[in-house]
């Protein structure tokens, strides 16, 4: 008799909790979900699918009734007009587009292999914001335009990410702001350039970049000028120091 109340009891565990297990799952099952240009950030774009993108460490996974999504699929705004296509791949992003409501391109990114990917942005007024190519999901060149096209930033990292093989700023009108360049990869120096917006320059100098401290420090006679074109100042460094001043 015991033995027969103990197999009834664990019975009724047991369906109670097939019964739990099949309320969760159901509640599993999402209606396809419309989204408002409210997920736009005015800086950043649509963000929302970057935690699934394994081009970039992706730590999320997309689910689908229950199991991760392993083709494309496809999102859209309350207004109809496609707002994200993707192909998944247990749950994550391979490659995909996203789109702004009237239906320009907002990002085009694509998975070149393993290693190696491509990302895109673009303006509302469907301009290129940014170009990005990355290198084990972390980005080994950056650029960035205005939404007039005139470039705004660059930025190149040697493969191993320790130092720049460039690094370029630009004014609006087109004109260079700053640059940073590498002259010698065996002794890792550089030259650094900077201007104001009229053209002329109005700084130069030399570094270099210390393996031991993982930093750049100044080197040699940094130059200074004013707008008008004439020196205004030397400053000598040594190990990242100023030795000497020298006004005009």
């Amino acid at each position: 008799m015991i033995v027969k109340n103990i197999f009834l009891v664990l019975f009724v565990f047991n369906l109670n909790s097939f019964c739990f297990a099949q309320f969760d799952f159901d509640d599993q099952l999402p209606e396809d979900k419309k989204y408002t240009e409210d997920i736009i950030d005015e800086v950043y774009g649509i963000t929302i699918y970057e935690p699934l993108n394994m081009g970039l460490s992706a730590d999320s996974v997309r689910m689908e009734k229950g199991y991760a999504i392993n083709n494309w699929k496809e999102d859209y705004y309350t207004n109809g007009q496609l707002l994200h296509k993707g192909y998944y791949i247990d749950g994550q992003l391979k490659v995909y587009k996203n789109y702004y409501p009237d239906g320009t391109l907002e990002r085009d990114f694509k998975n070149i292999d393993g290693f190696r990917s491509k990302c895109s942005l673009y303006y509302p007024n469907g301009n290129v914001k940014s170009e990005i190519t990355y290198l084990d999901g972390s980005a080994i060149l950056w650029i960035d335009y205005y939404d007039n096209g005139n470039m705004e930033y660059f930025e190149e990292y040697h493969k191993d990410f320790l130092y720049h093989i460039a690094k370029k700023s630009f004014y609006e009108s087109g004109q260079v702001e700053s640059l940073l360049e590498i002259t010698s990869k065996k002794k890792l120096n550089f030259i650094i350039y900077e201007y104001f917006e009229n053209g002329t320059k109005k700084m130069d100098g030399t570094m270099k970049y210390d393996m031991n401290r993982y930093d750049y420090y100044k080197t040699g006679i940094w130059v200074y000028y004013s707008e008008s074109g004439s020196e205004s100042k030397h400053e000598t460094y040594s190990d990242g120091k100023v030795i000497k001043t020298k006004d005009f």
